[in-house]
């Protein structure tokens, strides 16, 4: 994925780099999200199946977003989306997940899985807004503090 300008002035999407690995552990940890094992940030420029994709939106050369996700042949899964807290409410989540739908679908992904906090309503309602649908709930699936996971789902039409 070369590096996409986008309509957030000063903000460009890209693939995450091995340089970006401790950026993006701590945009994962200040959103109580899991953070990827060294090595797990994408190096590679194809997307074999099961391999763990990252994407990340700089800010003026500074990491504020981060979208993870796992390509499962014609699936993918987003395991993490997170945000800066200081940067949260600029559209930069949206950005990540309007580019992440847009290429999944032109890549031939027919559909989008991810678990969300029970409790995470802003990130509910942009899931919503994209068209995910609540499909199940995973009682005590989080730790610390221990919550149930909201399983979702998106249908892309290809």
């Amino acid at each position: 994925m070369p590096p996409e300008a986008s309509d957030r002035p000063g903000a460009l999407l890209r693939r995450g780099l091995p340089s970006d690995r401790d950026a993006v552990r701590a945009i994962l940890a200040e959103a109580d999200l899991a953070a990827p094992s060294p090595g797990d940030v994408e190096r590679a420029t194809h997307v074999p199946i099961g391999e763990v994709l990252t994407v990340v939106c700089e800010k003026h050369l500074e990491l504020v977003g981060v979208l993870e996700w796992r390509n499962l042949g014609g699936e993918a899964e987003i395991l993490d989306l997170a945000v800066r807290i200081a940067d949260r409410r600029h559209g930069f989540a949206t950005l990540l997940l309007k580019n992440f739908l847009r290429q999944a679908a032109s890549s031939g992904t027919q559909h989008v899985f991810l678990e969300v906090r029970e409790s995470n309503a802003p990130a509910i309602a942009l899931y919503r807004k994209f068209g995910f649908q609540v499909t199940g709930r995973r009682p005590n699936y989080y730790r610390s503090p221990e919550e149930a996971a909201l399983l979702m789902r998106l249908v892309l039409e290809c």
